[in-house]
């Protein structure tokens, strides 16, 4: 999908094992993406190699030149000196000490800016994200490891050091367990999905009996994130057990922060939420809850991330922008103009108008519209196969639409509003600050062209 009249961005999440790429409006709608994996072996230059490749592969894919493009913005797991463009540590990875940004600027012939991978995405939640209000936001993403982002006032904070936000290292246990940084008893050796699994291996080694040894074939050295959502789906004890401690230590981190910070919202994110958020979420917010130091005026709490995977790359977008002297927040508000008009609906058929050159069309089928205004058929197999009736919209089904961090999702529940969103997917969304208005599809469809700022919509046109 080309472009012509706007220059786009290219953001870039450089993890230890897959490296994203997505091609961006200035607006924040994602129009293109590309996954590859991070190589396991060779040397800086291949990883390098790897990453440029799959950022012109995605400008291929979409029809789009490298002169089209204002700026890339690259996350990267570690500590980068964003003014060098260069990588100063990265521990899982062999980018160490490699000036990554003047080298792809070279092959690409735009601007890059480099930055933490966490901190972009808690910028990316800041501006199309769960955190879109708030102008103090503490970010933390366990997964591997433990990261966090700060931003204050509305800007990202870097620190004297570039290393401002490393709430992973926070120390919550003298003379705790060894963290990867060195030190013992940080929020990292006790919470991430690391020390979960040093947990279960060790209650393991012990005799504790899991669902886990089976699903990993009796190798439990790398426990996937998916894997534990499956366990507490099973409810397995010790994984119950042991994941309800950390989520009990990220809690009482949260009242950390807020002691020392007071921000107006933390947003969790990362791959360990994204997979067990619905269990772990509820037992911070008790934590929190508990907290008896009073403020002046009610918090807003804690909150799961909105934009899931795509966050860090959004982030990684809004601070290419301000590289180049523009407002990303401003440009927020273009999003209006990617959004189609839903025409007129009837039993078995919605149409629908779309793009600025106003062309018509029609699917027979029920619908999706992300926060992007990206246009998807509604795989209704996947409810039917649950409910045995595809009139169930589930937080799984809504993970997927809400793709992109929409603040409004219209839900179209048919013409005699058979369909409805079920308590856990009420759950999802309020867990994401994502307003809902449930409506007869005719009405829906009304609702969601008059809808303002970023929305969403869901539209059942069968029946």
């Amino acid at each position: 999908m080309k472009e012509p009249r706007r220059k786009l961005f290219l953001g870039v999440d450089v993890g230890g094992t897959k490296i994203m790429v997505a091609l961006v409006k200035r607006s924040g709608a994602i129009i293109g993406r590309k996954r590859v994996p991070t190589p396991r072996e060779g040397t800086a230059q291949d990883t390098l190699a790897t990453i440029i490749k799959a950022m012109k592969d995605v400008l291929e894919e979409e029809g789009v030149g490298p002169k089209e493009l204002a700026a890339i913005g690259m996350a990267i797991p570690g500590v980068v000196d964003p003014d060098k463009g260069l990588v100063v540590v990265t521990p899982n990875m062999n980018l160490t000490g490699l000036r990554v940004g003047p080298r792809v600027e070279k092959r690409l012939g735009v601007p890059v800016v480099l930055g933490n991978d966490v901190n972009l995405g808690t910028l990316g939640e800041k501006w199309l994200g769960a955190a879109r209000t708030a102008r103090n936001v503490v970010g933390i993403f366990p997964g591997t490891g433990i990261g966090g982002g700060l931003i204050v006032d509305g800007k990202l904070v870097r620190g004297a050091r570039e290393a401002a936000g490393e709430i992973g290292h926070i120390i919550m246990a003298i003379g705790g367990p060894l963290c990867g940084c060195g030190n013992r008893g940080c929020l990292e050796a006790l919470a991430s999905r690391s020390a979960i699994e040093r947990d279960i291996r060790d209650a393991v080694a012990v005799g504790r009996k899991t669902i886990l040894t089976k699903l990993t074939n009796g190798d439990l050295s790398i426990i996937k994130s998916s894997m534990l959502r499956r366990a507490l789906e099973k409810k397995d004890k010790l994984v119950t057990a042991i994941l309800r401690k950390a989520a009990e230590t990220l809690g009482y981190a949260c009242i950390t922060i807020r002691h020392v910070l007071d921000p107006d919202l933390i947003v969790l994110g990362g791959g360990l939420m994204e997979a067990c958020g619905d269990f772990i979420l509820p037992i911070v917010e008790a934590v929190l809850a508990s907290d008896p130091y009073p403020g002046a005026r009610p918090s807003r709490g804690v909150v799961q991330s909105a934009l899931g995977d795509d966050a860090v790359v959004l982030g990684g977008v809004a601070l290419a922008q301000e590289r180049i002297g523009m407002d990303p927040f401003a440009a927020a508000a273009e999003a209006a103009d990617d959004y189609p008009t839903l025409e007129s609906a009837e039993p078995g058929r919605i149409d629908l108008i779309i793009g600025s050159d106003r062309s018509h069309t029609s699917y027979e089928s029920d619908i999706f519209i992300r926060a992007d205004g990206e246009i998807k058929k509604r795989r209704k197999a996947e409810a039917k196969a649950k409910y045995g009736t595809s009139h169930k919209i589930d937080a799984a089904e809504l993970e997927k639409v809400c793709r992109g961090g929409p603040e409004v999702l219209i839900v179209g529940t048919g013409y005699d509003g058979h369909a409805e969103v079920t308590p856990d997917g009420e759950r999802f969304l309020r867990s994401r600050r994502i307003a809902f208005e449930a409506l007869p599809t005719p009405k829906a469809v009304a609702a969601y062209n008059v809808a303002r700022g970023r929305k969403a919509a869901l539209i059942h046109v069968t029946c």
